[in-house]
């Protein structure tokens, strides 16, 4: 019993098995077949049509026996249908025979798994389950599957099967909503717009329809919008919808394929391919929905020179003058319009995630604010010209409805010819002479200027022209964005959001302003305002006129941007009012601190008009500035008696560059505006700011001159000592400025209030710690050059007084050191010569006195030094020596005359003892050569050799005299 029941289990299994190949089988060719349909039906050729050859080649069932030609031609097939399409009759033969099948599968699963579970309750009870063959083998259509198939031989892959089901099922209504958005693509998207029209606009319609074509099998078939439209939704948002269903259902195929992932058999490709299939249509349906939507706004919503135009909009009426009190109502005039259309697809396909990538909404809105943007610099261009020229423009506004003329045959397709009336806003531009009113800036006007009809009264109540200007500007903006509300946006809120994100879009807080960050308009506007809002004069009448050009500006961008809120191009926070300082537009925030924005340009204007000063002007050019001082008489003497006590407080007349009276002046002035008591009392910032440009003035010459003629300084003697008295000029007038301008600043802090802050600039106004700086540079400068020279007298000088000249003193001929010593005498003059002719008409008397006796001592010094070393001077020797010291001194006291001074030689060489400190020793020297020992002896008792030591004359002595009782006495003396 126990091995009859054994036999009769095996019996079932294998009964099983082959109903389930034999189930397998027809699952496999259903799957084919959905393939081959899909194939068969689709616009484009997307997959592998000709790999189906290779297919039928290895498939071991149907297609066995299949010749070369036979796939040949099937394969030949496939690629027509692909190319050239088939009718609609046969895609729903295909399609109710592929769901009949699949329903057929369904249902012999179903049979099969409650078969399963029977004859396993049947074998726990010990029942005799063979007369169930029956009943799981009603016909005897077993076959043996190919090892391909192997994954639908076994009882246990009976829920793989019916996921593949499944999958196929979820195929199966994709496809068929794909071929439902394929009929509507045949209808006219755009004929929505004249719903409840005339006949004769009916036949119109039907006659200009414009094909959305989205396959090159599409026919050309055209209805009336009454016939396409479905529960008042177009063709196109239709389409849309069923495209968002089919992702959703392919998402769910997507999970299904997930969940049963089974090698890559055969079968698993061909489930791979029709998956692909179908979502590359979608993908290529949703790609030409979103560019036909573009494309309609695009073309729909037109900016030209004096007029925007906007087509299908549904909201076009009898013209009427424009008031922008009154928005159109639009929310209920047309159910459905081609823009409205366009918007809901775009929308219906946006993904927040990626919202600025693609063909997406948000980035139509940018090009729609490009638009605008363009409209609104053309109007400004007009405004700027009308400014220049003393006059306000002003446009006027109109709407009005254009009816839409009969197009052309050649036009039948064209996108653009979208159904129904247009609408435009026309605007045309007028000049106003603005009446300047003297003293009395402060007109205001209690009806907002942007919010009412423009008119020449309004624009004569603003503070002046350029006021009116921008107070236009804004008028004009709130009639172009109010029709763009109502019509080309059709008064939506979200599109207005987004819009407005491009067009006000605000600064981030604590970040500096740039057009990246902000809204095209918003970046435009603020420009508009910082030009023509703030004055860049500097008076009393300009001051009072700022603070009610504040608070006009405050009134009118709150009313405009208040219009801007309730059309939601703007957020709540993002105005005036609002309580959010952080998100503030830079609008108001401009209009809010217009004063303090005054303040910070004026600050601007004076330290660029120092620098184009210090850039732009010759800094060769020089005049005399300062005081002819008399240098003061000994002291103790009765010639000091008469000396001016105040000298020492003069500035000593030399050359000054313009450049440094220029920026000297400007400071001065710009002092002098701080201290004015007008500004004190109109805007408190004022003065301290001047006062901190007039600092700065001074630190720009100091940073600027230095290194803009870093060269010339360091090589040309003339710009050295011009850049000396420029900075001991202005270190001489920084001196006295603060306590100048300080007590104008006490008194008028006494004045004010004394909260103001003008009692704190009278206790800080100083320029003493500017003087070290400028005196530091005017050392540098000087002191640098003066180095220099001596570096060069050194190269002329040094190498013809070699050691060998030494020697040379005691020839007693002329030997050729002897003319090169003299020939670098008359070199080194003629070098110092030169240097005078540069300095003397720049440098003060005294400077130049000390400069010239610094390098005449380096020429002393070089020629005293081989002489004083000498161990033998010859007579001959002796007179060439006085000879040339001789020369020496007369030469180089000529140097110390000025053009102002009358002295004779004495006067030359007592100056020129007083700043050359070799000059005595030089000439003590060459008197000393024609000297006999008695007369050495009476001049050294006379002191006239008191500027040579003792050790030195000795030597002298000893070289220039040969041995007697007279020698060795006068070298005793001198010892002693």
């Amino acid at each position: 019993a126990t091995q009859v029941k054994q036999q009769n289990n095996n019996m079932t299994d294998d009964i099983m098995e082959q109903q389930l190949q034999r189930l397998g089988r027809n699952i496999n060719d259903a799957t084919r077949e959905a393939y081959d349909a899909m194939i068969a039906s689709s616009g484009t050729i997307v997959g592998d049509i000709f790999a189906d050859k290779e297919n039928a080649r290895n498939n071991k069932n149907d297609d066995e026996g299949l010749t070369e030609d036979v796939l040949s031609n099937r394969a030949g097939m496939e690629m027509g249908l692909a190319l050239f399409g088939t009718t609609d009759t046969y895609k729903m033969q295909m399609d109710e025979e592929f769901r009949g099948k699949l329903s057929a599968v369904e249902k012999e699963l179903d049979d099969i798994r409650d078969g399963l579970l029977s004859l396993r309750e049947g074998n726990n009870n010990g029942h005799d389950t063979t007369g169930n063959e029956s009943d799981l083998d009603s016909g005897n259509n077993t076959h043996n599957l190919t090892d391909d198939d192997d994954e639908l031989m076994t009882i246990d892959k009976i829920p793989h099967l019916q996921h593949h089901v499944q999958f196929l099922q979820h195929c199966a209504q994709a496809k068929t909503l794909l071929d439902d958005v394929e009929k509507l693509s045949f209808s006219n998207f755009a004929t929505s717009s004249v719903v409840g029209g005339t006949s004769s606009e009916s036949n119109d319609r039907v006659n200009n329809s414009s094909v959305f074509l989205l396959s090159p099998s599409a026919q050309f078939s055209f209805q009336p919008a009454s016939d396409v439209l479905k529960d008042g939704i177009s063709p196109m948002v239709q389409a849309a919808h069923l495209i968002k269903e089919v992702d959703s259902i392919l998402a769910s195929a997507t999970q299904t394929l997930k969940d049963e992932h089974v090698g890559s058999s055969r079968l698993t490709q061909l489930r791979a391919k029709i998956f692909n299939e179908l979502q590359t249509e979608a993908c290529r349906f949703r790609s030409e929905l979103k560019h036909r939507a573009i494309t309609l706004i695009e073309r729909c919503i037109v900016v030209e020179e004096g007029k925007i135009v906007v087509r299908g909009s549904g909201t076009a009426k009898r013209a009427v003058k424009f008031n922008v009190d009154s928005s159109v109502d639009v929310a209920g005039a047309v159910s459905s319009s081609p823009l409205s259309d366009a918007f809901e697809v775009l929308d219906s396909f946006s993904d927040p995630r990626f919202a600025s990538f693609g063909e997406t909404l948000d980035i139509t809105m940018k090009k729609v604010a490009q638009k605008l943007t363009g409209a609104l610099k053309a109007r400004m261009a007009t405004f700027e010209s009308a400014l220049a020229s003393g006059e306000v423009a002003m446009f006027t506004m109109r709407e009005e409805s254009v009816s839409k003329t009969r197009r052309s045959a050649g036009d039948k397709y064209d996108l653009t010819n979208v159904g129904g009336n247009s609408i435009q806003l026309l605007w045309a531009s007028t000049t106003v002479k603005y009446a300047e009113q003297v003293g009395n800036d402060a007109r205001d006007s209690s009806t907002s200027a942007v919010s009412a009809e423009i008119n020449e009264e309004l624009l004569q109540s603003a503070p002046s022209a350029a006021i009116a200007t921008f107070i236009s500007l804004l008028n004009y903006m709130t009639h172009l964005l109010m029709f763009v509300h109502d019509h080309a946006l059709l008064g939506r809120p979200e599109l207005s959001k987004i819009l407005g994100k491009h067009i006000f879009r605000p600064a981030p807080p604590d970040f500096a302003l740039s057009v990246a960050d902000e809204g095209m308009f918003m970046t435009d506007l603020s420009a508009a305002m910082r030009r023509w809002c703030i004055p860049e004069s500097n008076s009393s009448r300009v001051w009072k006129m700022v603070q009610s050009v504040e608070h006009r500006l405050v009134t009118e961008v709150g009313v405009f941007e208040d219009a801007m809120v309730k059309l939601n191009f703007m957020n709540g926070s993002h105005v005036v009012h609002g309580t959010d300082a952080t998100t503030i537009s830079s609008l108001s925030k401009l209009a809010k601190s217009l004063c303090q924005t005054y303040v910070e340009t004026q600050r601007c204007q004076i330290i660029n008009t120092g620098r184009n000063i210090l850039l732009n002007t010759d800094y060769h050019n020089t005049s005399r500035v300062g005081h002819s001082v008399k240098d003061p008489a000994e002291p103790g003497s009765l010639d000091s008696l008469n000396d001016d006590p105040q000298s020492a407080f003069l500035f000593n007349e030399c050359s000054v560059s313009l450049v440094a009276q220029e920026i000297l002046s400007l400071c001065r002035t710009t002092l002098d505006d701080a201290s004015d008591h007008d500004a004190a009392t109109t805007i408190d910032n004022l003065p301290p700011s001047l006062y901190r440009a007039s600092r700065e003035v001074l630190d720009l010459f100091r940073a600027i001159i230095p290194t803009r003629y870093v060269k010339e300084i360091a090589s040309i003697p003339r710009f050295a000592a011009v850049l000396h008295n420029d900075c001991v000029y202005l270190a001489h007038e920084a001196s006295f400025l603060g306590a100048e301008y300080k007590e104008k600043f006490s008194k008028l802090a006494s004045s004010v209030d004394e909260s103001s802050k003008m009692k704190m600039l009278s206790e800080i106004c100083t320029f003493v710690d500017l003087v070290p700086p400028f005196r530091d540079l005017a050392s540098k400068s000087m002191g640098s050059m003066i180095e220099m020279q001596k570096v060069q007298l050194c190269e002329l000088i040094s190498p013809r007084l070699t050691t060998s000249f030494t020697k040379a003193l005691g020839s007693n001929e002329s030997v050729s050191e002897w003319d090169d010593a003299e020939t670098a005498l008359k070199a080194a003059i003629h070098h110092l010569r030169h240097l005078s002719q540069a300095w003397k008409k720049v440098l003060s008397r005294n400077v130049y006195h000390i400069a010239m006796g610094n390098l005449v001592d380096t020429v002393f010094v070089l020629f005293l030094e081989p002489v004083m070393k000498a161990f033998e001077i010859s007579d001959p020797a002796s007179r060439f020596v006085h000879y040339l010291f001789l020369e020496a001194v007369k030469s180089s006291a000529e140097l110390f005359r000025t053009d102002d001074s009358s002295e004779g030689a004495e006067g030359l060489f007592k100056v020129a003892a007083t700043h050359a400190v070799e000059f005595e020793k030089i000439k003590a020297v060459g008197q000393f050569m024609l000297m006999r020992l008695d007369d050495i002896q009476r001049s050294l008792e006379e002191g006239k050799f008191s500027c040579i030591k003792a050790k030195e004359l000795s030597h002298l002595v000893a070289a220039a005299f040969d041995e007697s009782e007279k020698r060795r006495s006068l070298l005793n003396s001198l010892k002693a």
